[in-house]
């Protein structure tokens, strides 16, 4: 896995590679089957479950989330835990495989019996839905597909940040806004991984374009790992596309930037939140430049009031967004245990109920202040747009999106 992270102000960059390749980072231990229970102190606990992606196609980004996500509940128990109760994360890695997650599912359900989990992908989670809904087991996950966000058919999933759908729409009011050349319509094309997570805001992305003035005029499907993405672009090149979208992680964006690079390519490329950090100028280089992306989490180290736990807890060790995701999430997911608890309910309705019961809960920064109601799971609808500018991430602007009711689950 090639993989490097973005450290300080100035944008100097730390490569990871050797680190992950040996074991040594955090976040890298763990195979397939494995499960990883943090240390348990005296007294009371609660378990949840942790389905993480350390070894598939989407690791390159997943290492860095689960670690955000053990360090978040290391902090915790460090700080009272759950009103005095130990939490107990217990993870696995599924190798972003869905059979692996399911059967590592039912062992976190049925034989450690916890009491919430914190997924990661797309397709899993889908997979899962209906299972997590027949179980009542609160289900946060790190994918943020639209699908997830209506009760009425997933009433037990939960996520924090605005859904794929919402910010591939953000992106392309930044294309709006970007445009230039009144004499006709911008072009869009997408280029995507051949999975759930890939398609996933397809459809809202070109009923939106659709009806905003945007011309959307090609679709470059890619396999799941590759290593070379000139056909799709030259098929791009070929549709106009004044504007691309990229829906995979880093390693695959990285890919294309290059290959664009290398063709000569005029597209404004964007990226989704599992394709844009600090690694992306790091691995993509002069690439990289001026490629815009959806961060609804900002770069570690950022001058937000809620960075700060997280970069006391890191000591000075290297991070990035993807990791300030995971201490986001379980701050959320921590904040509806503390309340269900508090009220005697430690258990899925009661959990849910308390998430549901979130209004602007404010994380100092690291996510949008998220609202959850029991007719709508979308925590927030305002997308931050960064672009890569001489090597560093720079925000240009929220974007806020409707929250429509006809949009709730797409």
């Amino acid at each position: 896995m090639k993989s490097l992270t973005f450290l300080g102000r100035q944008g100097v960059f730390i490569a990871i590679a050797s680190a992950f390749a040996l074991g040594l980072w955090p976040g890298a231990a763990g195979g397939p089957g494995g499960l990883h229970a943090q240390p348990a102190g005296g007294g009371p606990e609660i378990k949840i479950g942790g389905i993480f992606d350390l070894t598939g196609i989407t690791s390159d980004v997943g290492k860095s989330y689960a670690q955000g996500v053990r360090d978040a509940v290391e902090w915790t128990n460090a700080h009272g835990g759950i009103n005095g109760k130990r939490l107990k994360l217990v993870d696995a890695d599924y190798g972003y495989k869905i059979p692996e997650a399911v059967a590592l599912y039912k062992r976190l359900v049925n034989d450690e019996k916890v009491v919430l989990i914190a997924g990661w992908g797309t397709g899993d989670t889908e997979a899962l839905r209906e299972q997590a809904a027949k179980d009542k087991m609160p289900y946060v996950s790190a994918s943020f597909s639209a699908h997830l966000t209506d009760p009425a058919k997933n009433p037990y999933n939960f996520f924090v940040a605005p859904s794929y759908s919402d910010e591939l729409r953000a992106w392309l009011l930044w294309v709006k806004d970007d445009w230039k050349d009144k004499s006709r319509k911008p072009k869009v094309a997408a280029l995507f991984g051949d999975n759930a997570y890939g398609r996933s805001p397809l459809a809202a992305g070109k009923d939106f374009a659709e009806k905003n003035g945007l011309e959307w005029v090609y679709d470059g499907v890619l396999p799941g790992t590759f290593q070379d993405a000139t056909s799709q672009l030259l098929t791009m090149q070929k549709a106009g596309a004044d504007y691309a979208y990229i829906n995979v992680t880093t390693t695959g964006t990285s890919i294309i930037l290059k290959d664009a690079a290398k063709l000569g390519l005029k597209t404004k490329f964007g990226s989704n939140p599992y394709g844009f950090s600090e690694a992306l100028p790091g691995v993509a280089r002069e690439a990289a430049e001026g490629v815009t992306g959806v961060m609804p989490h900002p770069p570690f180290g950022s001058n937000v009031p809620g960075m700060k736990r997280i970069q006391d807890f890191a000591k000075g060790a290297p991070h990035d967004a993807l990791y300030v995701r995971g201490w986001a999430s379980t701050a959320v997911f921590v904040e509806g245990l503390k309340r269900a608890d508090k009220a005697g309910q430690l258990n899925g309705e009661g959990i849910k109920s308390a998430l549901e019961s979130l209004r602007g809960f404010d994380l100092g920064g690291i996510a949008c202040s998220v609202t959850y109601t029991p007719t709508d799971h979308r925590p927030c609808t305002t997308t931050p747009i960064y672009q890569v500018k001489n090597g560093a991430l720079v925000k240009l602007k929220d974007y806020d999106v409707p929250r429509k009711s006809e949009w709730l689950g797409m």
